[in-house]
């Protein structure tokens, strides 16, 4: 079926899931792209006691407010992969919208990292820890 022969309705409904699933990676869909070496940083956008007791491995920590101010840690040439806490935080979109208005390409990592970390993907830090307790998440 084709989207002429669809109503205007259902043809709207597959652009938005088209282009919703063009700037979004899961968990496993990041760690295929991890191990098979794609362009891709991951910028993780918890607070520094977070990430310090899990996080991706080799993935960077910035706070929306620092991304704000720079993203000379970044690369155009490279997909940057933003993460927070879990489906709920903004962080994420937020940064992922930051970072499309300066022409990063951007994905967003569905499910944060505690939908990551409950996939039992590598991590590392002190210890394992994903959830959100602080309004950080907002």
């Amino acid at each position: 079926m084709t989207t002429q022969t669809l109503s205007k309705e259902s043809a709207l409904a597959v652009e938005h899931f088209e282009r919703k699933l063009a700037f979004e990676i899961g968990p496993i869909g990041l760690k295929y792209a991890l191990e098979g070496k794609e362009a891709i940083t991951v910028v993780d956008l918890r607070t520094p006691e977070v990430y310090a007791q899990a996080h991706i491995p080799g993935s960077l920590n910035i706070s929306i407010e620092d991304l704000e101010r720079d993203q000379s840690q970044l690369s155009k040439d490279k997909t940057t992969v933003v993460l927070c806490y879990n489906i709920t935080c903004h962080l994420a979109t937020k940064a992922a919208l930051l970072l499309a208005k300066k022409g990063f390409p951007v994905k967003e990592l569905i499910g944060g990292f505690n939908d990551y970390q409950a996939a039992n993907l590598p991590v590392e830090g002190k210890k394992e820890h994903g959830s959100c307790g602080t309004s950080a998440c907002s």
